[in-house]
């Protein structure tokens, strides 16, 4: 995950925590872009995977969708594995450090090292320090597999 994605998953929303996006809850990656659904310019995509099973993974899957900043969530394909994303509206701050723009205040700094729980020394050093953000290639959602809607849709049948 990018150092800009570590800045904008705090910022998401504060009812998310770091249990949140862990290997225990099928925790894949953070996206800005979605190749599949390119008018989605402004929202950022969650990626969990389906194989992973729990208490955990029913726990986040209730959280997140009930989130008011969550836009909606969807089942895909990606070299035959199942994932769930999660869509969400990113707020203006989001925005602002996807562009390059890092003024964060106090109480958004204090955020993201609440969050990170400094477990992450480049987020502490550099979101203390102000020196944070390197402009990296745009972190994008894989492409999913193509999976016809109905057998038999390449004769024009529909299965009724």
């Amino acid at each position: 995950m990018s150092n800009l994605l570590k800045l904008a998953i705090p910022l998401l929303n504060s009812d998310i925590k770091l249990s949140d996006i862990d290997s225990t809850t099928g925790f894949v990656g953070a996206y800005f872009e979605d190749i599949n659904k390119p008018y989605l310019t402004d929202h950022m995509f969650l990626m969990y995977d389906d194989a992973v099973k729990g208490n955990n993974v029913a726990k986040r899957f209730y959280k997140l969708s009930k989130l008011n900043s969550c836009y909606g969530k969807r089942i895909v394909t990606i070299k035959g594995k199942l994932y769930t994303v999660y869509i969400f509206t990113i707020n203006s701050t989001i925005k602002r450090l996807r562009d390059g723009n890092i003024m964060l205040s106090v109480d958004q700094k204090q955020r993201i090292l609440d969050f990170w729980d400094h477990k992450d020394p480049w987020i502490t050093n550099n979101v203390l320090l102000g020196t944070m953000y390197e402009h990296p290639e745009p972190q994008v959602l894989p492409e999913e597999d193509y999976v016809p809607e109905w057998p038999g849709d390449e004769e024009g049948e529909a299965l009724f």
